[in-house]
């Protein structure tokens, strides 16, 4: 498998440079908004945005604009500093080299990966300034951060880790309106217990390790009850909970704790790996409700 860690750090210093603000925009238009615009496209008509303005998409994702270039040559000092871009590259390689014997079941031969910097204002606090996301059309994810700190940075590696493991599974049970919360919490969990495995679970995202032990018993409860709720909008509560649920637009379900599908999809798979004596890689492959019934977490 092919891989290709896009340097936008470099894209970045080209609009740091840019003296002329129209130039400006037109380099970030043609390096960060062109090459994501069907995703782009789709995240405005979803959030029924001001189609006339360009840089919607960016503005959705949260992603620092052209005119913010104080901020860029801060953050992108800061990730510099910590050899972000190197370590996502190496992260990358690792990870892929993990699929190799799986080559024949994966249906594509290149992965890319993209490392952006975001805007601490239009994004998600209780992200705790980090966050992944995959391409819905294309094998390539994107990692961004907005308040780079020692403990996000020290999980650089897991990230991009997670996201290209995204691009396989959902690949082999690709997301449509059947999409189950059992689905979503397998997708999460096995994203994760697969970055734990090159990383260690020292390096565990912020989003699971944060969680405290009351708050997943009560999220274990209620996905138990709902594994075969279907809905974007619903499963996605189940799996950021309430308070993340309310502010993006989607179901809340009532006491769900925040980031606690992540949490029991984590804690499901472990268990699975335990029972079957399975490797992660090989996991990847399995239907998510066969993962759950042999994990016995929900019993």
């Amino acid at each position: 498998m092919k891989i290709n860690l896009i340097p936008t750090n470099e894209y970045y210093q080209e609009i740091i440079s840019c003296i002329d603000e129209k130039r400006r925009n037109d380099v970030y238009l043609s390096l960060f908004v062109q090459p994501w615009q069907q995703m782009m496209d789709m995240m405005a008509a979803q959030f029924d945005s001001n189609s006339e303005d360009v840089l919607t998409g960016p503005r959705i994702w949260g992603w620092l604009l052209p005119n913010q270039v104080d901020q860029i040559s801060t953050l992108l000092q800061t990730m510099e500093k910590a050899d972000a871009w190197n370590v996502a590259r190496i992260a990358l390689d690792k990870a892929c080299a993990r699929f190799e014997p799986f080559a024949e079941k994966i249906p594509f031969d290149d992965i890319t990966g993209w490392l952006v910097l975001a805007d601490a204002a239009r994004s998600t606090s209780m992200e705790l300034g980090y966050s992944g996301a995959t391409d819905w059309f294309n094998p390539r994810f994107v990692c961004q951060y907005w308040e780079p700190s020692p403990e996000n940075l020290q999980r650089l590696g897991g990230i991009v880790s997670h996201e290209m493991h995204h691009l396989i599974r959902n690949r082999i049970f690709p997301f449509g309106p059947q999409t189950s919360v059992a689905d979503y919490i397998i997708v999460e969990g096995t994203a994760e217990v697969f970055a734990t495995s090159i990383f260690g679970e020292e390096n565990l995202g912020l989003y699971i390790s944060n969680i405290k032990e009351a708050d997943l018993q009560i999220a274990r409860q209620l996905i138990g009850k709902a594994l075969s709720d279907t809905g974007f909008d619903v499963i996605r509560g189940y799996i950021f909970g309430d308070e993340i649920a309310q502010k993006s637009g989607a179901k809340v379900v009532g006491g769900m704790p925040v980031f606690g599908g992540y949490g029991v999809g984590y804690n499901v798979v472990q268990a699975y790996l335990q029972r079957s004596g399975k490797t992660i890689e090989e996991a990847t492959f399995v239907p998510s409700m066969e993962i759950i019934e042999q994990s016995r977490y929900f019993r």
